[in-house]
Protein backbone atom coordinates (compact mmCIF):
# COMPACT_ATOMS: atom_id res chain seq x y z
CA UNK A 1 0.00 0.00 0.00
CA UNK A 2 1.39 3.41 -0.99
CA UNK A 3 2.28 5.73 1.89
CA UNK A 4 0.24 8.50 0.25
CA UNK A 5 -2.90 6.36 0.71
CA UNK A 6 -1.91 4.88 4.08
CA UNK A 7 -1.61 8.19 5.91
CA UNK A 8 -5.16 9.43 5.17
CA UNK A 9 -6.51 5.94 5.94
CA UNK A 10 -4.86 6.10 9.36
CA UNK A 11 -6.40 9.54 9.88
CA UNK A 12 -9.84 8.35 8.81
CA UNK A 13 -9.78 5.29 11.08
CA UNK A 14 -8.28 7.07 14.08
CA UNK A 15 -10.51 7.25 17.16
CA UNK A 16 -9.87 11.00 17.19
CA UNK A 17 -11.63 11.42 13.83
CA UNK A 18 -14.89 13.21 14.73
CA UNK A 19 -17.57 10.63 13.90
CA UNK A 20 -18.91 10.34 17.45
CA UNK A 21 -18.42 6.56 17.51
CA UNK A 22 -17.00 6.80 21.04
CA UNK A 23 -20.51 7.55 22.32
CA UNK A 24 -22.01 4.27 21.05
CA UNK A 25 -21.74 0.76 22.52
CA UNK A 26 -24.12 -0.92 20.02
CA UNK A 27 -25.99 -2.69 22.81
CA UNK A 28 -22.89 -3.74 24.76
CA UNK A 29 -23.88 -1.54 27.70
CA UNK A 30 -27.14 -3.50 28.08
CA UNK A 31 -25.27 -6.81 27.94
CA UNK A 32 -22.91 -5.69 30.70
CA UNK A 33 -25.84 -4.38 32.75
CA UNK A 34 -27.65 -7.69 32.30
CA UNK A 35 -24.63 -9.73 33.39
CA UNK A 36 -24.01 -11.45 30.00
CA UNK A 37 -20.63 -9.73 29.61
CA UNK A 38 -18.35 -9.52 32.63
CA UNK A 39 -14.84 -10.10 31.31
CA UNK A 40 -12.51 -10.32 28.33
CA UNK A 41 -13.78 -13.70 27.13
CA UNK A 42 -17.40 -12.61 26.89
CA UNK A 43 -16.40 -9.26 25.35
CA UNK A 44 -14.39 -10.99 22.65
CA UNK A 45 -17.32 -13.28 21.84
CA UNK A 46 -19.72 -10.33 21.48
CA UNK A 47 -17.35 -8.34 19.28
CA UNK A 48 -16.72 -11.41 17.13
CA UNK A 49 -20.44 -11.87 16.58
CA UNK A 50 -20.77 -8.18 15.76
CA UNK A 51 -18.01 -8.40 13.15
CA UNK A 52 -19.62 -11.47 11.59
CA UNK A 53 -22.86 -9.51 11.23
CA UNK A 54 -21.00 -6.58 9.64
CA UNK A 55 -19.44 -8.97 7.09
CA UNK A 56 -22.86 -9.63 5.50
CA UNK A 57 -24.25 -6.12 5.87
CA UNK A 58 -21.98 -3.08 6.25
CA UNK A 59 -19.05 -4.65 4.39
CA UNK A 60 -21.23 -5.67 1.45
CA UNK A 61 -22.53 -2.11 1.20
CA UNK A 62 -19.01 -0.70 1.47
CA UNK A 63 -17.91 -2.97 -1.39
CA UNK A 64 -20.47 -1.32 -3.67
CA UNK A 65 -18.63 2.00 -3.49
CA UNK A 66 -15.67 0.35 -5.25
CA UNK A 67 -17.59 -1.31 -8.06
CA UNK A 68 -17.66 0.34 -11.51
CA UNK A 69 -20.62 2.65 -11.00
CA UNK A 70 -21.00 6.38 -10.68
CA UNK A 71 -24.75 6.25 -10.14
CA UNK A 72 -25.79 7.95 -6.93
CA UNK A 73 -29.22 6.32 -7.33
CA UNK A 74 -27.64 2.87 -7.00
CA UNK A 75 -25.66 3.92 -3.95
CA UNK A 76 -28.78 5.35 -2.29
CA UNK A 77 -30.58 2.05 -2.89
CA UNK A 78 -27.74 0.18 -1.17
CA UNK A 79 -27.72 2.73 1.65
CA UNK A 80 -31.44 2.22 2.26
CA UNK A 81 -31.07 -1.56 2.06
CA UNK A 82 -28.34 -1.39 4.69
CA UNK A 83 -30.62 0.57 7.03
CA UNK A 84 -33.22 -2.18 6.66
CA UNK A 85 -30.77 -4.74 8.09
CA UNK A 86 -30.53 -2.81 11.36
CA UNK A 87 -33.59 -3.83 13.35
CA UNK A 88 -33.01 -1.75 16.48
CA UNK A 89 -33.74 1.98 16.29
CA UNK A 90 -30.55 2.81 18.20
CA UNK A 91 -28.45 0.77 15.77
CA UNK A 92 -29.89 2.61 12.77
CA UNK A 93 -29.51 5.98 14.45
CA UNK A 94 -25.90 5.26 15.44
CA UNK A 95 -24.98 4.21 11.91
CA UNK A 96 -26.50 7.25 10.22
CA UNK A 97 -25.31 9.74 12.85
CA UNK A 98 -21.69 8.56 12.62
CA UNK A 99 -21.91 8.33 8.83
CA UNK A 100 -23.17 11.89 8.51
CA UNK A 101 -20.48 13.13 10.88
CA UNK A 102 -17.80 11.33 8.87
CA UNK A 103 -18.95 12.96 5.64
CA UNK A 104 -19.03 16.41 7.21
CA UNK A 105 -15.55 15.98 8.67
CA UNK A 106 -14.18 14.59 5.40
CA UNK A 107 -15.40 17.72 3.61
CA UNK A 108 -12.25 19.35 5.01
CA UNK A 109 -10.21 17.08 2.70
CA UNK A 110 -11.70 18.95 -0.32
CA UNK A 111 -11.75 15.77 -2.42
CA UNK A 112 -12.66 16.17 -6.07
CA UNK A 113 -14.80 13.08 -6.54
CA UNK A 114 -18.32 13.56 -7.99
CA UNK A 115 -19.92 10.52 -6.33
CA UNK A 116 -18.74 11.64 -2.89
CA UNK A 117 -20.14 15.13 -3.46
CA UNK A 118 -23.46 13.67 -4.61
CA UNK A 119 -23.62 11.41 -1.56
CA UNK A 120 -22.93 14.35 0.75
CA UNK A 121 -25.75 16.28 -0.91
CA UNK A 122 -28.15 13.31 -0.72
CA UNK A 123 -27.46 12.84 3.00
CA UNK A 124 -27.86 16.54 3.75
CA UNK A 125 -31.20 16.80 1.95
CA UNK A 126 -32.50 13.55 3.50
CA UNK A 127 -32.74 11.47 0.32
CA UNK A 128 -30.08 9.04 1.63
CA UNK A 129 -29.68 7.81 5.22
CA UNK A 130 -25.88 8.09 5.14
CA UNK A 131 -24.88 4.91 6.94
CA UNK A 132 -21.32 4.85 8.24
CA UNK A 133 -20.23 1.98 5.94
CA UNK A 134 -21.43 3.80 2.83
CA UNK A 135 -19.82 7.06 3.91
CA UNK A 136 -16.56 5.31 4.79
CA UNK A 137 -16.47 3.53 1.44
CA UNK A 138 -17.11 6.72 -0.50
CA UNK A 139 -14.36 8.63 1.28
CA UNK A 140 -11.87 5.77 0.97
CA UNK A 141 -12.50 5.41 -2.75
CA UNK A 142 -12.06 9.16 -3.16
CA UNK A 143 -8.70 8.90 -1.39
CA UNK A 144 -7.47 6.13 -3.69
CA UNK A 145 -7.49 3.52 -0.93
CA UNK A 146 -7.99 -0.11 -1.99
CA UNK A 147 -11.23 -1.88 -1.10
CA UNK A 148 -9.38 -4.50 0.96
CA UNK A 149 -7.62 -1.85 3.03
CA UNK A 150 -10.89 0.06 3.45
CA UNK A 151 -12.74 -3.05 4.65
CA UNK A 152 -9.98 -4.09 7.02
CA UNK A 153 -9.66 -0.67 8.59
CA UNK A 154 -13.45 -0.27 8.82
CA UNK A 155 -13.81 -3.55 10.71
CA UNK A 156 -10.83 -2.87 12.93
CA UNK A 157 -12.23 0.57 13.81
CA UNK A 158 -15.62 -0.96 14.66
CA UNK A 159 -13.97 -3.62 16.83
CA UNK A 160 -11.71 -1.10 18.58
CA UNK A 161 -14.68 1.14 19.42
CA UNK A 162 -16.58 -1.76 21.03
CA UNK A 163 -13.53 -2.96 22.96
CA UNK A 164 -12.95 0.59 24.22
CA UNK A 165 -16.55 0.70 25.41
CA UNK A 166 -16.01 -2.66 27.12
CA UNK A 167 -12.97 -1.28 28.95
CA UNK A 168 -15.13 1.36 30.60
CA UNK A 169 -18.22 -0.74 31.21
CA UNK A 170 -16.81 -4.03 32.58
CA UNK A 171 -14.22 -2.52 33.49
CA UNK A 172 -11.26 -4.09 31.70
CA UNK A 173 -7.54 -3.35 31.91
CA UNK A 174 -5.61 -1.95 28.96
CA UNK A 175 -3.52 -5.08 28.40
CA UNK A 176 -6.59 -7.32 28.46
CA UNK A 177 -8.35 -5.03 25.98
CA UNK A 178 -5.40 -5.14 23.60
CA UNK A 179 -5.40 -8.91 23.88
CA UNK A 180 -9.04 -9.01 22.82
CA UNK A 181 -8.32 -6.85 19.79
CA UNK A 182 -5.34 -8.95 18.78
CA UNK A 183 -7.33 -12.18 19.04
CA UNK A 184 -9.90 -10.73 16.63
CA UNK A 185 -7.44 -10.26 13.76
CA UNK A 186 -8.41 -13.51 12.02
CA UNK A 187 -12.11 -12.74 12.47
CA UNK A 188 -11.58 -9.41 10.72
CA UNK A 189 -9.68 -11.04 7.86
CA UNK A 190 -12.39 -13.67 7.42
CA UNK A 191 -15.10 -10.99 7.45
CA UNK A 192 -13.32 -9.18 4.61
CA UNK A 193 -13.08 -12.40 2.58
CA UNK A 194 -16.71 -13.27 3.22
CA UNK A 195 -17.98 -9.87 2.09
CA UNK A 196 -16.19 -10.20 -1.25
CA UNK A 197 -18.53 -13.03 -2.29
CA UNK A 198 -21.79 -11.21 -1.55
CA UNK A 199 -23.95 -8.82 -3.57
CA UNK A 200 -26.34 -6.06 -2.41
CA UNK A 201 -29.23 -8.47 -2.97
CA UNK A 202 -27.69 -10.67 -0.26
CA UNK A 203 -27.50 -7.96 2.40
CA UNK A 204 -28.48 -9.30 5.81
CA UNK A 205 -27.47 -9.15 9.44
CA UNK A 206 -28.10 -11.92 11.95
CA UNK A 207 -27.05 -10.96 15.46
CA UNK A 208 -30.21 -11.38 17.57
CA UNK A 209 -28.48 -11.11 20.95
CA UNK A 210 -26.90 -7.79 19.98
CA UNK A 211 -30.09 -6.45 18.39
CA UNK A 212 -32.19 -7.34 21.43
CA UNK A 213 -29.58 -5.77 23.70
CA UNK A 214 -29.73 -2.61 21.60
CA UNK A 215 -33.52 -2.53 21.95
CA UNK A 216 -33.24 -3.12 25.69
CA UNK A 217 -30.69 -0.33 25.99
CA UNK A 218 -33.30 2.25 24.93
CA UNK A 219 -35.10 1.64 28.22
CA UNK A 220 -32.14 1.51 30.57
CA UNK A 221 -32.54 4.04 33.35
CA UNK A 222 -28.83 4.83 33.69
CA UNK A 223 -26.69 4.94 30.55
CA UNK A 224 -23.19 6.05 29.59
CA UNK A 225 -23.70 5.48 25.85
CA UNK A 226 -26.23 6.63 23.28
CA UNK A 227 -26.62 3.09 21.93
Amino acid sequence: MELAALIPLLQLSDSAFPTGSFSHSMGLEALVEGGQVSGATELEAVVERYLEALATSDCVALWELFRPTDSIAEIVLVDNALSATKLARESRAASTATGSSLLEAAAAFELDYPLLRELMTAVRDGSAPGNIAVAYGAVCRSLGISVTAALGSYLYTAAAALVAAGQKLIPLGQSAAQGVLYHLRDVIAEAVRRSEKASPADLFSFAPVIEIASMTHERQRVRLYMS
